[in-house]
C-alpha cells in the first residue's frame, strides 16, 4: 500500500536515560543514533543538548 505523504512522516522525541551501570546515558544515545543513521529508511535524526543547541544530525541543520 502507497504511503499518504505527510502522513508517513511523523516527529518524535527521545529522551535517553540509561537503567543499566554499566552503560552512560551519552553511550546509549550515540549507538541509538549510529542506529537509526545507518538504517536503511530515511531518518532525519538530530541530537540536541539538554540546554537545547543542536550538536549531530544527519542532514544538514545549517548555522545555528
Amino acid at each position: 500500500m502507497e504511503g499518504s505523504g505527510v502522513l508517513d512522516q511523523v516527529p518524535a522525541m527521545l529522551t535517553v536515560i540509561s537503567r543499566s551501570m554499566d552503560v552512560a546515558n551519552s553511550e546509549l544515545a550515540e549507538r541509538l543514533y549510529a542506529g537509526l543513521t545507518a538504517s536503511d529508511d530515511a531518518y532525519l535524526v538530530v541530537v540536541f543538548e539538554d540546554t537545547g543547541m543542536p550538536i549531530a544530525a544527519n542532514y544538514d541543520i545549517g548555522d545555528w
